[in-house]
């Protein structure tokens, strides 16, 4: 008989989420581009946009994206939509990368060259697109509960109170971690959690993943999860003398709720125990050999 004893969990967060309050809606100057430290500026970054936040930034105006130069995608032409990982610096300068690793690790040889451009400004639009979960790491403890609604239908004839059983399900938590602002590109620091809930215009929606077991632990042990949207309601962080800095997130579901008994929802499955890692597209799958 196998036996969980806490020590197999661990939280998962997608930035992203299937519950937008909406887009960052701005334009791209030509003084906004600095070709030198190959950033671009945009009004409204530096108060909703994270280090590490994989973005879709895209445009209506028939010149497109022409502030990024044509080889930044596969056909060398440039495109009206770019989906790609920003480094946030403490202006609000926006510098692309391809990877997570990358954008949150600055590397500079990665990063998408941007372009001069003239003229009028290029009206754009911004979401967080975020495809894939990350471990988010100093975890101590979280709870989760999900409650159902009892609605009384109860009638004036009736002695006794009735209540009808099929009410809204809601869910709530907290999350209790070590503070912590540095990530190797692998898992997300508990900085970040603090962060979401400033994010001004887009709101702090996140996708949560609240494992019980993972199978990465253990080759025989299934996953069984929380798979849920999250608000963050608050943030709060605790400093005492000659003690660890600690921080604890509270957040309420948005949406469903679901207790999910085996792979997580961004694998493919094979008939061998090897999963496929589900990024932007599927279109990999449909392709010839020799494509």
């Amino acid at each position: 008989m196998t036996f969980f004893l806490g020590n197999q969990g661990n939280v998962k967060l997608r930035r992203g989420s299937q519950f937008q309050y909406g887009s960052l809606q701005g334009e791209i100057n030509p003084d906004d581009v600095n070709t030198n430290l190959n950033r671009i500026g945009f009004d409204g970054a530096i108060d909703n946009l994270l280090t590490g936040d994989r973005i879709e930034i895209s445009t209506t105006d028939p010149r497109k994206l022409a502030f990024f130069s044509g080889g930044t995608w596969s056909d060398n032409t440039v495109s009206d939509a770019l989906s790609a990982y920003v480094n946030v610096n403490a202006a609000g300068g926006l510098r692309f990368f391809r990877t997570f690793a990358d954008a949150v690790n600055n590397v500079r040889a990665a990063e998408i060259l941007v372009e001069p451009f003239a003229g009028a400004p290029i009206p754009v639009s911004i979401f967080v697109r975020d495809t894939t979960f990350n471990i988010l790491g100093c975890i101590q403890s979280y709870e989760f509960s999900t409650d159902r609604e009892a609605i009384d239908i109860t009638a004036l004839s009736d002695k006794f109170r009735q209540q009808y059983s099929a009410g809204l399900i809601s869910g709530s938590g907290r999350i209790s971690c070590s503070f912590s602002y540095e990530t190797s590109g692998v898992s997300e620091p508990a900085l970040l959690v603090m962060q979401i809930i400033q994010r001004v215009e887009i709101g702090s929606a996140c996708d949560l993943g609240l494992y019980l077991t993972d199978q990465a632990v253990d080759a025989s042990v299934e996953t069984v999860f929380y798979d849920l949207t999250a608000v963050v309601t608050r943030a709060g962080v605790q400093v005492g003398a000659g003690a660890a800095i600690e921080c604890t997130i509270d957040f309420v579901t948005t949406g469903d709720i679901r207790l999910v008994f085996g792979r997580p929802s961004d694998y493919i499955l094979k008939e061998d125990t090897d999963r496929i890692n589900l990024d932007q597209s599927l279109d990999f799958l449909l392709t010839e050999e020799t494509d």
